[in-house]
Formats: C-alpha cells, sequence, structure tokens
C-alpha cells in the first residue's frame, strides 16, 4: 500500500511540475500581450527641458531677486513654468551684522509668485485639460480644507460637468482672454493656444512661527497689467 501510494503522490507531483511548466512556455509566449510595457523595447520619450533668466517685473523689490522659465517639451506639448521670489523688507542693523556673517535673517520676507502655461493647439484638447487642471484644484482644497478638521461622511464627485459649480468667473475682457476662472487662491484661463494657472496669494515668508499673507486683487487693473503680460511669454529658442 505505501508503495502505491508513493508512486500516486510522485505522480501527482510530476504532474504539477509539467502543468506549471507548460503555463510558464505559455506566459513566455505572450507575454506581450499580458504585460505590453514589458515588452515594448521602445524606451519612453523623456521631456526636454531647460531654464533661463527674465528680467525683473516687481516694483519694490529690495534683494535676490531672482525670476525664471522652465521650458519643457514632451509629446508635442510645450509647457512652461515661470517662477519669482524676492525679499522686499528693509534690514534691520542686527539683520545686516548676520548677512555680513553669511548667516540668513531671521526677519527676511519673500514675495513668492509662479505661474504655469501650457500651450495646447488642439481647442477641444485645451478644454478638457482647463477642466481637469481645476477639478484637481477643487480636489486639493478640499483635501486640505478637511484634513486635519472635519470627517467627510459624503462627498461629490467632482467632474467636468459641475466643476463650474465650484469656480468663480472673472472679467474676460478686463484679462483680455477667451476665458478665466478662479476658484479658492488658484486662477485658470485661457487664451489662443494657451492654457495659464497661477496661484493669487502673494506670500510674506519672514523664518518666524508666523507668516502674513497678502492676497493679491485680480480684478485690480494695475494687478492685471503687471501679471497679464507673463501669459503672452514667447517660448526661447
Amino acid at each position: 500500500m505505501k508503495k502505491n501510494s508513493d508512486r500516486t503522490l510522485t505522480a501527482v507531483v510530476v504532474a504539477v511540475v509539467l502543468l506549471a511548466l507548460i503555463g510558464f512556455g505559455i506566459a513566455v509566449q505572450n507575454v506581450d500581450q499580458i504585460f505590453p510595457e514589458i515588452a515594448s523595447a521602445t524606451p519612453k520619450p523623456q521631456p526636454i527641458s531647460k531654464t533661463v533668466a527674465l528680467p525683473s517685473f516687481l516694483d519694490g523689490c529690495l534683494r535676490h531677486e531672482e525670476n525664471t522659465l522652465t521650458i519643457t517639451e514632451m509629446d508635442g506639448m510645450v509647457s512652461l513654468l515661470q517662477k519669482y521670489r524676492c525679499e522686499v523688507n528693509e534690514l534691520t542693523e542686527a539683520d545686516k551684522q548676520l548677512l555680513a556673517q553669511g548667516i540668513p535673517s531671521i526677519n527676511t520676507q519673500e514675495v513668492h509668485f509662479s505661474m504655469e502655461i501650457q500651450i495646447i493647439p488642439e481647442a477641444s484638447q485645451l478644454q478638457h485639460q482647463l477642466l481637469q487642471e481645476m477639478i484637481e484644484w477643487q480636489k486639493l482644497v478640499e483635501y486640505v480644507g478637511c484634513f486635519y478638521h472635519c470627517v467627510r461622511l459624503s462627498t461629490t464627485e467632482i467632474n467636468e460637468a459641475n466643476i463650474m459649480n465650484y469656480a468663480e468667473v472673472l472679467d474676460e475682457q478686463a484679462w483680455q482672454v477667451d476665458q478665466i476662472y478662479r476658484i479658492d487662491y488658484e486662477v485658470f484661463g485661457t487664451v489662443g493656444d494657451r492654457l495659464f494657472m497661477f496661484n493669487i496669494a502673494e506670500v510674506l515668508k519672514p523664518a518666524q512661527s508666523t507668516e502674513e499673507i497678502n492676497v493679491l486683487d485680480v480684478t485690480d487693473p494695475q494687478v492685471i497689467a503687471k501679471i497679464r503680460p507673463l501669459v503672452d511669454l514667447e517660448v526661447p529658442q
């Protein structure tokens, strides 16, 4: 009996091994269908990116002004990311002594501003991307707003059909654009083949426990006149 049992066990093991080998062979033959990303020998294209310096655009900058534009091109789409920072407050004598010794001032106040521009020639794709960016921002606003102090029992799914319920329409004529919206502190708009986005909070950041936040008035003609030309930045060749 024991010999028959051993033979049966051996036969089962051999059968399992054979089935596993057959299955492995089939999987290897069809790996391109099961895992197409593995079978593809063509490497994914890498974005082409470069950063250039831009001239000053903020009145009242006192020190360490930086204004840069990063151009990224991938899959036929060009993205521009403009970043600006500047120190704007008067330094005390103590601050100056610290800086003379190479030690950062604890009272330095900086203005930060950034704008992202995407150049999308296809009109329907441009509109779709605008709505997607607004959806993502509204989701972020709701997530951050509820992160520490509330529990959501239910939430409305944010999509292209209802995103405009969360957006404030700004004056297209004043901005000289095709459309422009505000959600919380973020502005979204399109003009021609360009989608632009920027944050309207001008944040002064002393290295202390408190921060002072001055919100830009995006209906102020002077603010518009300062920001609007950035939308038309030419792409350096």
